[in-house]
């Protein structure tokens, strides 16, 4: 994914936790981050940015690459029922196949890593005293949080899923998330000299309205009435433990998705520029919002859940004093 596709992901995770139904103890927390993210919402595209402008991990950090494969005793792990990513998975072509794992790729470890860092880092920040040179600062605190966000995003993409190279040929994988980048700076206003969009009175970003008609008819819209109409759980999914189990999910059935929509006798050598969107079981505007709504509810879940654990931590710790 692009730049403002990932600030934009990021951005409508806070909107998600604010807008829908929460258990009271859960509404405390969420409101907690809420405050706190938009206080530092001005840095949201350039650290969700952060994993491709400075870390560079692309080649086995932002992929799980999956491969079909004769082999029995690897099973998909369960979603929350609610995904999108879960119902169009279970019609999968290769759900019931057998698959391989490349071994050097690792990014559900990346987000465990990720989401544990940023907990430790509050932690110390509580610990230390003010003005303490070792401290970390919510800025800090802040891009981690946001390279979060970017790392869980790419799992969400299905290309970064499948072994097959549609990176390569007529760059299919490009041309997506092109596409993806492009809706969203048709419908909002970015502004480029600060490398942020423009927010609009509740500290979001600010919709176009010259372009309101398009947006009306766009996959854009059609996520935001998905995650209206859609009940938040706080669940990893069955059976999943942690970070590490959920973002493994994620990426088993975003594999199952690229099949979908790209059958299995298709890969770089045959797709075509022509025929990519209307070869499999599910349209490119359906796909997109199954991977935006499911994404958007994951950075939402992971980022609750972490500041839900940690909050939890800083009362127990306040108890004690």
């Amino acid at each position: 994914m692009k730049k403002f596709t990932h600030a934009w992901l990021a951005f409508m995770a806070i909107k998600r936790l604010e807008e829908t139904k929460l258990s009271n103890r859960d509404r405390r927390y969420a409101n907690s981050l809420i405050k706190w993210f938009k206080s530092h919402k001005d840095g949201v595209a350039q650290g969700a940015w952060y994993p491709d402008s400075v870390i560079k991990d692309m080649a086995n950090s932002h992929v799980l690459k999956f491969t079909p494969s004769a082999e029995v005793g690897n099973k998909f792990k369960r979603l929350p029922t609610t995904y999108l990513n879960y119902k169009y998975g279970k019609s999968s072509p290769v759900k019931k196949k057998g698959f391989t794992v490349d071994k050097n790729d690792n990014l559900p470890d990346r987000c465990e890593s990720i989401a544990h860092s940023v907990i430790d880092h509050l932690k110390m920040q509580e610990s230390e005293d003010k003005g303490s040179p070792v401290s970390p600062t919510d800025n800090q605190i802040a891009l981690l949080l946001f390279m979060l966000s970017h790392y869980m995003a790419d799992a969400h993409m299905p290309f970064h899923c499948d072994s097959r190279r549609f990176s390569e040929g007529v760059d299919i994988h490009g041309r997506m998330e092109g596409e993806w980048d492009d809706r969203i700076r048709r419908h909002y206003r970015i502004d480029e000299d600060n490398e942020r969009f423009f927010y609009d009175p509740y500290g979001y970003p600010l919709r176009d309205l010259a372009s309101d008609q398009q947006y009306q008819s766009s996959f854009l819209k059609t996520v935001d009435g998905v995650l209206r109409d859609r009940k938040f759980i706080m669940s990893w999914g069955a059976k999943n433990k942690n970070v590490w189990d959920f973002m493994s999910a994620i990426c088993q059935h975003s594999y199952l998705l690229s099949y979908c929509l790209i059958p299995q006798q298709y890969d770089h050598t045959n797709i075509t520029l022509v025929n990519w969107q209307s070869l499999g079981s599910i349209s490119f505007e359906d796909l997109s919002v199954a991977i935006f709504a499911d994404a958007i509810d994951s950075i939402a879940r992971v980022w609750l859940r972490i500041w839900r654990r940690y909050v939890k931590w800083e009362r127990k710790k306040r108890a004690k004093i």
